[in-house]
């Protein structure tokens, strides 16, 4: 990203006053709606164990709290709604809820607040049934019938339950943070209207769902003062220039033509947030003339990461230099990939070492998903440095990798489910040889979190070398605010945070 020119000498107040376009004179002024004003798609559904995109995450992570979150200097941990999550064994977790908790409604949060909410969401089959029962891997919960229960669920009384996982996991207390794992009332629980709830949803947490019309979501404090209002504006042009013009206060999105304008339009107003979702190019371990770590490695140099973020993916994408999602701050180190940095000559040296590669290479990919264009970009980057055959050949990727017709590399996207480096990792493994996959356990398994790091980067070194996916970017966000806005705060697991925005006073 560059900078535009900055001016040597400072500009007495009064004159840049008088310099201001009147446009953004009006970010300052007393508008005609006093409401904190955010653009951003309309979410999918704001159902706390259904959310999938980034604004139902947005509006979840403020109408709900959860029973931790992310601290926001370290990224780690710390109880939130829960007064302590502990384990002896990392397996078996007791969860202690802090007195006194209450819905928006005035019913109490208790135990089955959480248990009853998850259970639904296994019956239901949600979307955050795949977290509950994957990835905590919470006993018994991939087999829940429409009336059954989750054995490895335990309420002990109103403010104490135990959760019993399959095997130990030292970072359930980060995955807990997740809108898999709200709580939801009790008379909703009872009613099963889920429809209704979606629409307006009581939470637990610092904002509540005040109204919702003509496209916004407005947002309130129980206790009252100034409100919040989501708009659906999902393009990005649209948002920028209307912050820009002061008729927006917060933009989640920022097009590529503004990119190169964007720190003279707003200054110190912009931010880009490092994101938990990544891409790669995996290698079917059944295919002989693949198996090569040399080979591998020459098709990664021979990428231009940069040349694609910057140009077809619009630059919402960061080039990768680590396996790790740069969004993941405990234990993140940069530039673990040297093979990632794109070098035509070194490629043509490592591909020839390899014994070259005769015949089509198909790269593999799930039709209908957006990958067209990167995937096209990519063939062409490998048909230059390497003289090889590269075809993209978009399928039913999942099918066809059930079926193993896949005869070549392969697009896979994957999203960290806590922040944690293993979490980023632990998905690699149907690539990986054995080595990586105990170091993962091993990360899983360690005493805590931190203890855990070091297997971690251990399991993705061995990755990096072995190559049998090569990292290729991950997304990010951009957001850009008004100058009348105070207090704008992001991270990859939960997106702007929607309860600190003030206004200047």
């Amino acid at each position: 990203m560059k900078s535009a020119t900055r001016t040597a000498a400072l500009v007495a107040g009064a004159v840049g006053v008088l310099l201001a376009p009147l446009a953004a004179l009006r970010a300052w002024s007393d508008p005609a709606d006093p409401r904190i004003s955010v653009g951003a798609p309309a979410p999918a559904t704001l159902l706390p164990g259904d959310v999938r995109d980034a604004t139902g995450r947005m509006i979840a992570n403020a109408v709900w709290t959860g029973l931790t979150a992310a601290d926001p200097a370290s990224g780690a941990p710390v109880p939130a709604a829960a007064e302590s999550v502990t384990s002896p064994d990392r397996r078996v977790w007791t969860v202690r809820l802090r007195p006194g908790g209450r819905f928006h409604d005035g019913s109490p949060v208790t135990s089955r607040s959480f248990t009853d909410a998850w259970t639904a969401v296994l019956r239901e089959g949600w979307t955050g049934a795949r977290l509950i029962a994957d990835v905590a891997r919470v006993k018994g919960a991939g087999h829940v019938a429409k009336d059954g229960e989750v054995p490895g669920l335990t309420v002990k009384d109103d403010r104490t339950f135990e959760v019993t996982l399959d095997r130990p996991l030292n970072g359930f207390p980060a995955l807990l943070a997740d809108p898999a794992f709200l709580p939801m009332p009790d008379a909703v629980l009872r009613s099963h209207d889920w429809a209704s709830y979606a629409r307006n949803p009581v939470g637990n947490g610092p904002l509540r769902v005040a109204a919702r019309k003509g496209g916004e979501i407005e947002l309130r404090r129980p206790s009252g003062g100034r409100a919040v209002v989501v708009k659906a504006m999902p393009d990005a042009a649209e948002q920028y220039a209307a912050a820009e013009g002061g008729d927006l206060d917060v933009a989640t999105a920022v097009p590529a033509a503004r990119h190169e304008s964007m720190d003279a339009d707003f200054r110190t107003r912009h931010l880009v947030v490092p994101g938990r979702t990544m891409t790669y190019l995996a290698f079917p371990g059944w295919v002989k003339r693949l198996s090569s770590p040399t080979l591998r490695q020459a098709m990664s140099m021979a990428i231009d990461r940069p040349a694609v973020t910057d140009g077809v993916l619009g630059r919402q994408y960061s080039p990768a230099d680590a396996l790790v999602a740069p969004g993941i701050r405990p234990g993140h180190r940069d530039g673990q990939c040297r093979l990632c940095v794109h070098d035509g000559r070194a490629a043509s040296a490592a591909l020839t070492d390899a014994g070259g590669l005769g015949g089509p290479v198909s790269l593999w990919y799930q039709a209908g998903s957006g990958d067209d264009a990167w995937v096209k970009a990519v063939a062409g980057q490998l048909r230059k440095e390497l003289k090889i055959d590269a075809r993209p050949r978009p399928a039913d990727l999942r099918k066809a990798l059930d079926d193993r017709t896949v005869d070549g590399p392969f697009a896979v996207h994957t999203t960290a489910a806590y922040p944690a480096p293993v979490a980023s990792l632990a998905p690699l493994l149907d690539f990986g040889d054995s080595y990586a996959s105990g170091l993962v356990e091993q990360a899983e398994k360690a005493a805590t979190p931190e203890d855990g790091v070091i297997p971690a980067r251990l399991a993705e070194t061995a990755l990096l070398r072995d190559m049998p996916v090569l990292p290729l970017w991950s997304a990010h966000d951009h957001l850009v605010w008004s100058g009348r806005v105070r207090g704008v705060t992001a991270d990859a697991f939960t997106g702007l945070r929607l309860d600190r925005l003030t206004l200047a006073d």
